[in-house]
């Protein structure tokens, strides 16, 4: 009989359920897109409508393989690390979760930095906006009576697992990068919940499991609204970019991990636990044993996004599709040598730690075109990449080769600029689903089908392309890198 994993992800972007068999083939897909209710500094998300919404392409991905359901072993869940979902005393939910896109909380962490209050010698990061403490304090203060109803915490994958299976709980990887758990005992930090001002919260977090530990099976209620077979067992999840890391095939400390999607991701494992610059978070990895250390912002692929549905499309209704607009994009931009426009693009739409600024282009010309505009974006995403990989390498995590997925490693010539502008070799996955496919290799350790996850990647990860620095574009990149630190020491508002 063949046998199959599911893994369902629950992206910012999308929410996507996708089979693979044993070998890491992918076998059908399905995706919505997540709902993000987006105001002012709020983000957040209907957690019965991102539910429904799971449930439904669960169904259809089913449904589009044609695979017997007794034929799935396993699924897997992996999500956007971080947010909060709260549960009440009756396991409904408290309000709509906050996602980790969410920046109301800014303000509290400014005030806790002047006030010297720092988490960073116990969880080995400092507070960011889309994280557990900040947002429970928020609620504590400005919505009491919401804050007082939470019964259980947790981030969205486990919401999902709940779903499925009826078993409360969080894992350790997304745990970590909450901001939750000692890095240095492994636990939960019930003294910084004091530190805080958040001591009641102690009993409201749910037990924590191992990405590799089975979190529960399907109900019978899960069964009709999804298609999977009740009894099938669940997985203790993972937060995406280590799903991401592990599709990629970033077992070790050779690698980079670079995800260039909604968010910009660069992250290396540690098999020690080291004090990098105090930008860099660290969370548990995916065994436990080891340290996922990630510099990050919003600052990568969510510009063209943004580009195309502002700029592009903004003026008439789409008549072709995404990829046929990013064949014609590809091939218009790769006529313009780097060396010809001078276009530096600052791609800051959103709240970053590199530079308190807005995006911009600087260096307009009347010869330029829209693919002078489209170039400066695909760059200008890169040096934002290198801003944040050289933080890492400061900080003592440093690899001269790296592993590309996200939107743009779908492009060629994108994933060429990252060779050129990192002046490191490249390579990008099979699996066009790569943090689907690090989440079906959990899913296989925990079944036994393979003995560890060295095994499991082995048989189930494949490079696609590998990029070379070329070096004629070196000097060329370096100057225009130049350029956009320049910009960022003139206009950063800090």
């Amino acid at each position: 009989m063949d046998r199959y994993l599911l893994s369902v992800d629950n992206g910012l972007t999308t929410t996507k359920a996708v089979l693979f068999d044993l070998d890491g083939r992918e076998v059908a897909s399905s995706h919505i897109n997540t709902v993000v209710e987006s105001k002012g500094d709020h983000a957040e998300i209907d957690m019965e409508l991102q539910w429904a919404n799971t449930a439904k392409v669960i169904a259809a991905c089913l449904s589009k393989s044609g695979v017997c359901p007794d034929h799935i072993i396993g699924v897997g869940n992996s999500g956007h690390g971080a947010g909060l979902y709260c549960l009440d005393g009756n396991n409904k939910p408290v309000r709509k979760a906050i996602s980790s896109m969410d920046a109301r909380t800014n303000a509290i962490i400014d005030q806790w930095n002047k006030e010297g209050r720092s988490p960073y010698q116990r969880i080995c990061q400092n507070f960011w906006s889309g994280q557990a403490i900040p947002i429970l304090s928020w609620l504590k203060s400005q919505e009491p009576q919401n804050y007082q109803d939470i019964n259980s915490i947790m981030m969205v994958k486990d919401w999902i697992i709940y779903r499925l299976t009826g078993s409360i709980g969080i894992d350790y990887t997304d745990a970590s990068n909450s901001g939750l758990i000692n890095a240095r005992d492994k636990s939960i930090d019930r003294e910084l919940l004091e530190q805080f001002g958040l001591p009641e919260i102690w009993g409201k977090i749910p037990r924590i499991r191992k990405t590799t530990d089975i979190a529960g099976y399907v109900t019978k209620e899960a069964e009709q609204e999804t298609g999977l077979r009740a009894g099938t067992p669940v997985m203790g999840g993972i937060y995406d970019c280590i799903a991401c890391a592990l599709g990629s095939g970033v077992y070790d400390h050779k690698k980079y991990s670079i995800i260039a999607g909604t968010w910009n991701i660069n992250s290396g494992i540690e098999d020690k636990l080291i004090e990098p610059s105090e930008t860099i978070k660290c969370s548990l990895y995916a065994d436990i044993d080891r340290y996922f250390y990630v510099e990050s912002s919003a600052t990568s692929a969510v510009n063209l996004s943004w580009f195309m549905d502002n700029v592009i499309k903004g003026f008439m209704p789409a008549s072709q599709n995404d990829s046929e607009y990013h064949r014609i994009i590809g091939e218009k931009i790769a006529e313009i040598d780097p060396k010809a426009s001078g276009l530096i693009y600052m791609p800051f739409l959103y709240r970053s730690h590199l530079a308190d600024m807005d995006g911009a282009f600087f260096g307009l010309k009347p010869e330029y075109n829209v693919f002078h505009m489209l170039r400066a974006i695909y760059e200008g995403v890169v040096f934002a990449h290198r801003m944040h990989i050289e933080n890492l390498a400061k900080g003592g995590i440093r690899r001269e080769y790296a592993v590309l997925s996200g939107g743009a490693s779908k492009s060629l010539i994108w994933s060429q600029m990252f060779a050129d502008i990192l002046n490191i070799e490249v390579a990008t996955a099979e699996a066009t689903e790569a943090g689907a496919l690090g989440t079906a290799v959990c899913t296989a350790v925990a079944l036994g089908a393979y003995k560890d996850f060295s095994e499991a990647i082995a048989a189930m990860v494949r490079e696609k392309n590998r990029f070379i620095p070329d070096p004629m574009n070196k000097e060329t990149y370096d100057t225009k890198y130049d350029m956009f630190k320049n910009i960022v020491l003139k206009f950063d508002q800090r």
